[in-house]
Parts: structure tokens; C-alpha cells; sequence
């Protein structure tokens, strides 16, 4: 069964964002296949690893329902739960989509084969509402990141979004649904988010810039505390930033929008305008002991390891298994290392797809394993305390199996 990721953010700050950067998101868009490709250098002069092949390990068959619709990565927790935003059909997820809504977030236990819903929650003091995504604790806590449109004819400036964290109990009723309070003047676009032991929360997002557009300005990353207060900022060495001149990426000729400009040609966006993409991409991590490691999209990856105290304690740089990958997934596997699954883009020399998994040391940024993802696995979950490489499938009756790989 081919992965389906079916993208619902349809705020208008958001088709700002690619309108600016000219760029239609096919970085974050993948499918399955594509052949292991020959082992290269990085521009940097270091020695990719060789992909390790995975092969079947055994398969555990469960009497929940398939995946069917997956939309965004799978995450996993501690205690060997899986959670994943999945409906039955592409169709509901596009019903999901057109009304704003985000597709709720389903916790499987594979030792009972239980389910158990976290959705959006509904509510009636705002006029529209978009779920950004959730998070999930290594122990199994779930929250959620909303944007809320207080205005009822949606969020279109001057009318700017609420940033919302929902908190839910281990049922998947809502326990809290606190509003961030942004820096004053600074109205901020929260992309992704991480919550502490504590309940603080650290926010990735965007700035918006000056009106009339807003387009997003600079990267946000910040501390709040449980209550939704503003701590501070989080000063993330090296990070990102945009070019000092953003090129018009798109043409508008007799109110028709036109094809960007080819790489290399006048107006075609230069190194360092994929900024907004590598901050939106941004992939957050929890640890046992409270440390959250939170990652940058950029190739190399930058990996920041922060303290339960909300201060940066190192920045690694993470090399993509082959060149040109970019970090798509990530969840905590076994020893403290992390399991982040990269993709590889279609191109013109390379028109097919290509998955790989990466172990990494998150103390030095070092990958220990790589993996070539198999095309007919199925959907990537995690890696088990065996070392197995978990991926979940549905079975020719529509019931869902957990297929276990492991490398030879």
C-alpha cells in the first residue's frame, strides 16, 4: 500500500508563503519507490553511508481497520503506541480539508489492537478553525497546535490567526485549550511545537512582516509557559534566514499567474529562499528525560538538543543518508537515538521517489544506520526495542497489519 499525505492547511498566510518563495511544496510531498541510488559524496566532502536493505521480520495482523488516508508522518511513544492522522477514505480527508478541519489523530496500541481518537475540538468563540498538527510526548501525552480565525469572515489581513494549544487526556477528550500570547507587536505563525514535562511549550513558526501583504519576514522560534505566557525567545545558532532579496518567483500576465522561472534563470529563487520551507518543515522530539530535540529542514539538517529549562545545550548538523534528501519524519528509537525517515524528490535525472531511514546519535549528530525503505512496506511507524523497523499496512480484508523489517 503507497503512502497518501493529503496537505489541509489552506490559511491565507500560508498561499502568502508560497506565493513569496515561489515555492509549490513539492520538497514535502512524497510516494513510494524508487531505486537505492549509487553511493555519492556530499558537497561537503564526507562519505555518505551504503542504504542497508530491510527485509520482512514477521507480520502482526490486528483486528482495527487499515490506515487508509494517512496525512503527515506517523509518530510513536515510549510505551509502543503508534499515532497517526488517518480516515478511512482520501474522499473524507478532502470533506476534512474543504471545511477547514483537520484530520483527527488516531493512537493504536499494537499489544490490544485498541484505538483511540484526539480530534480538533470545535470551538464557538472563533469563526474558522485549522489544525497545524499534533504532538505527541515520549510517555504519551498529546496535544495539539490550532489556528483560529477570530474574525468570522476568516483570517485575511488585518484579521490575524490565533495560535491555540489543545491538551487532551489519555481518553482523547480535551483537557485545556490555551491561547499563546505572541511577543507585543510581533504576530507570529506557528508551524510546529514541543511540549516540556513542565507544560511549557517551544513554538516554531514564521513572522509575519509589515502590511499590506505580511508576508512572513524571519523565522519564530520562543518559549511559553503552560498558561500560554510568552517566556522568551529561543536563539537557535545558525539558523535559517531569508535572502537579503526574495526574487519574484511568479509572473502575472493579464491576471494569470505564470510558470516560475526555471533554476539559474532571472528571477528563479536563489540558495537560501527555500528558508520558509526548511522552518514550516521543522520536526520536534521529545526525549524520557525532558529534553526535546528540535530540527531544521535545511540539507545539511540542524538539530538543536534544548533543556527542559528552555536553553539550547548543542546544534548538530545531521547529514541526509544521499544527497539532496530532506527530513520528512522522525520519532525516538531505543539508547536515545533518533529514527528520522528522509525523502528524496522527483527530478528531471531521477523522476522516481526515494525513502530512506537514518538512526542518528542526537548527541553528535553522527548517523549510525541507514536504511533504503521498501516500496511495498507500507506506511513507516518506528523502530521497535528489537531494532525492528515497524510499517503499517492494511490486509486484502481491510483490516490492519504491522509488518516488521529488519536490516540483514
Amino acid at each position: 500500500m503507497s503512502r497518501r499525505r493529503l496537505w489541509g492547511r489552506s490559511l491565507f498566510w500560508v498561499m502568502c508563503v508560497v506565493t513569496v518563495a515561489g515555492l509549490v511544496a513539492a520538497a514535502t510531498q512524497t510516494q513510494r519507490g524508487g531505486a537505492p541510488q549509487a553511493k555519492r559524496k556530499e558537497s561537503s566532502g564526507g562519505e555518505t553511508l551504503p542504504l542497508r536493505e530491510l527485509y520482512p521480520a514477521g507480520t502482526t495482523k490486528l483486528s482495527a481497520s487499515g490506515p487508509g488516508a494517512v496525512q503527515a508522518g506517523v509518530q510513536c511513544d515510549s510505551n509502543g503506541n503508534v499515532y497517526l492522522n488517518s480516515v478511512p477514505t482520501a474522499q473524507l480527508a478532502y470533506e476534512y480539508a474543504r471545511e477547514g478541519l483537520g484530520v483527527p489523530l488516531t493512537k493504536l496500541s499494537l499489544d490490544s489492537g485498541e484505538t483511540t481518537t484526539f480530534a480538533y475540538p470545535a470551538l464557538s468563540d472563533y469563526g474558522r478553525l485549522y489544525g497545524q498538527g499534533f504532538y505527541v510526548t515520549p510517555r504519551g501525552g498529546v496535544y495539539a497546535l490550532v489556528q483560529a480565525c477570530p474574525h468570522q469572515g476568516g483570517c485575511r489581513p488585518p484579521h490575524f490567526p490565533t495560535n491555540l494549544i489543545v491538551r487532551y487526556n489519555a481518553d482523547g477528550s480535551v483537557d485545556s485549550v490555551v491561547k499563546l500570547q505572541s511577543p507585543s507587536g510581533v504576530h507570529v505563525l506557528a508551524s510546529r511545537f514541543a511540549a516540556f514535562l513542565d507544560g511549557n511549550i517551544v513554538v516554531s513558526g514564521l513572522v509575519l512582516g509589515e502590511p499590506p501583504r505580511y508576508y512572513p519576514s524571519k523565522p519564530f522560534t520562543g518559549v511559553f509557559d503552560a498558561g500560554g505566557a510568552y517566556v522568551g525567545p529561543l536563539v537557535l545558532a545558525n539558523d535559517v534566514a531569508p535572502p537579503r532579496q526574495i526574487p519574484s518567483a511568479v509572473s502575472v500576465k493579464s491576471g494569470k499567474a505564470g510558470r516560475p522561472p526555471a533554476a539559474g534563470q532571472a528571477g528563479a529563487p536563489q540558495p537560501g529562499s527555500l528558508w520558509v520551507v526548511d522552518v514550516t518543515g521543522t520536526l520536534t522530539v521529545g526525549a524520557l528525560d525532558g529534553t526535546i530535540y528540535l530540527m531544521r529542514a535545511t540539507t545539511p539538517m540542524r538539530l538543536y538538543v534544548i533543556s527542559s529549562t528552555g536553553e539550547v545545550l548543542a546544534e548538530r548538523l545531521v547529514k541526509p543518508p544521499k544527497p539532496g534528501m530532506r527530513p520528512l519524519q522522525a520519532s525516538l528509537a531505543g539508547n536515545g537515538r533518533l529514527l528520522i525517515e528522509f525523502s528524496q524528490a522527483a527530478t528531471p535525472q531521477n523522476p522516481r521517489f526515494h525513502n530512506a531511514f537514518a538512526l542518528v546519535d542526537p548527541q553528535t549528530g553522527k548517523v549510525l544506520e541507514a536504511y533504503n525503505v521498501p516500496s511495498d512496506a507500507g506506511i513507516p511507524a518506528c523502530m521497535d526495542e528489537q531494532n525492528e523497523l515497524l510499517f503499517l499496512k492494511s490486509s486484502k480484508s481491510g483490516r490492519l497489519e504491522v509488518a516488521k523489517y529488519m536490516a540483514e
